[in-house]
């Protein structure tokens, strides 16, 4: 069967892609490696799937800012809540502008996408893992590893990055642009957890602590964020310290060292606290001292990094050893020595470079009729929602550029098509 558009990836970006499309009236095939669509979606914002956040800007975004910008420009938070809203996924939003499903759950907006490809007419075909697509005289034929055949008169690329392969990563779609031209910038982690020294953060795996962490490099502050700190076996993660991976990453490859500043009291004197706390507490020892300012295990860290013993007892604290103690509650500094791997990561940073496309239709501007969206391009944001966001609108970007370009071919549509976002 000839399609008007074969769509190749099953995330977020080729469903939306597909229902626009194919609810527009056009005949779609969505093909798709694994055995089921949208595994990585259901995962997103811890399974309640943060579609987008209301204060997205280009900001927020690393990479390719201007396909990003333009992308926001097209379709900003708010009329990308209304194409789910006109799936039957009612949006809301919580105080920091971050939006889920009122469901709050990731199943619902993709069972949404996917009763919405069915009721259009969308086929979805399972189970076929693209190993080539080429270019022919009217379209784009894309050839299965078993042999099986899809040909469309437009085809989109929107197979993801490397990030989280359990959930099927592969970066297929590399590979694909490669082959038609398309360059590909460095790849690397976004969003993971940091590695620090092990024996800095013996002991304190599972602990979470609310804090201002910064990321230097010498004495430059490359970024901070601010929120909870999840301490692990090898490092730091929570969403504070895995907002900082990106930067992190492009500068150790630049062969910079880099560190992590941890100020557990951000919105306060912490030694002034410290000398209250030690005026009202003389006969507390050291391994209690900060049980309650921080969790008990962290406390006992801070004092044993600030050379102090655990037995000593807090009135005989001298100026100096409070100021120490102090310092280290204000500004405990690790330093980095990686950034978890792909298999641990949220996002890939990295990946087809947008000087191939127009980044007003998300197309090839070296394959005509060759489109492109999600993660598989290189734009990353952060997290919060931005990245729902970027798959969202620049699949639905890509979308209305396919449909342009089969408009000027004069396709016969369907009967009954309705178009539900353009």
């Amino acid at each position: 069967m000839q399609y008007d558009a074969i769509i190749i990836g099953g995330g977020a970006s080729g469903l939306i892609a597909a229902c626009a499309l194919a609810r527009g009236g056009r005949r779609v095939a969505l093909l798709e490696r694994q055995d089921r669509v949208g595994r990585k979606l259901l995962s997103t914002g811890n399974g309640r799937c943060n579609l987008t956040n209301l204060n997205a800007g280009a900001g927020d975004y690393h990479g390719a800012r201007q396909a990003a910008q333009a992308a926001l420009r097209a379709w900003p938070p708010r009329k990308v809540m209304g194409f789910f809203e006109a799936l039957g996924i009612p949006c809301v939003a919580d105080e920091a502008g971050r939006v889920y499903p009122m469901s709050r759950q990731a199943a619902s907006v993709l069972d949404a996408l996917r009763l919405g490809c069915d009721e259009a007419g969308v086929e979805t075909r399972t189970g076929f893992p693209v190993a080539s697509l080429r270019q022919t005289g009217g379209g784009f034929e894309a050839v299965s590893e078993g042999g099986d055949r899809a040909f469309g008169r437009c085809a989109l690329i929107c197979t993801g990055g490397l990030a989280a392969p359990k959930l099927g990563a592969r970066g297929d779609g590399y590979r694909l642009l490669e082959r038609l031209g398309h360059r590909i910038t460095p790849r690397f982690p976004a969003i993971a957890a940091l590695i620090t020294p092990p024996e800095a953060v013996r002991g304190l795996k599972g602990i979470r602590a609310e804090a201002e962490i910064a990321l230097l490099s010498g004495n430059e502050i490359l970024r901070r964020e601010r929120g909870e700190i999840l301490f692990a076996d090898s490092g730091v993660s929570g969403i504070a310290a895995m907002q900082l991976a990106r930067r992190a990453n492009e500068t150790r490859m630049a062969g910079e060292p880099c560190a992590v500043r941890l100020n557990f009291a951000p919105d306060m004197d912490g030694a002034a606290l410290l000398r209250r706390r030690a005026e009202n507490l003389p006969l507390r020892s050291l391994d209690d001292f900060l049980n309650g300012i921080v969790p008990r295990r962290l406390g006992q860290t801070l004092v044993r990094a600030a050379g102090l013993p655990l037995n000593m007892k807090a009135g005989t604290l001298t100026a100096r050893q409070l100021e120490a103690l102090a310092g280290r509650l204000a500004g405990w500094t690790l330093p980095v020595t990686g950034v978890q791997g792909f298999d641990q990561a949220q996002v890939t940073a990295g990946g087809a470079s947008l000087k191939d496309f127009d980044v007003r239709t998300m197309a090839s501007l070296r394959a005509p009729g060759l489109f492109a969206a999600g993660e598989v391009l290189d734009v990353d944001g952060d997290c919060g929602g931005f990245n729902l966001q970027w798959a969202a609108s620049s699949a639905l970007l890509a979308a209305q550029g396919m449909e342009a370009l089969l408009g000027n071919e004069d396709i016969e549509r369907p009967e009954n098509s309705t178009v539900c976002c353009f």
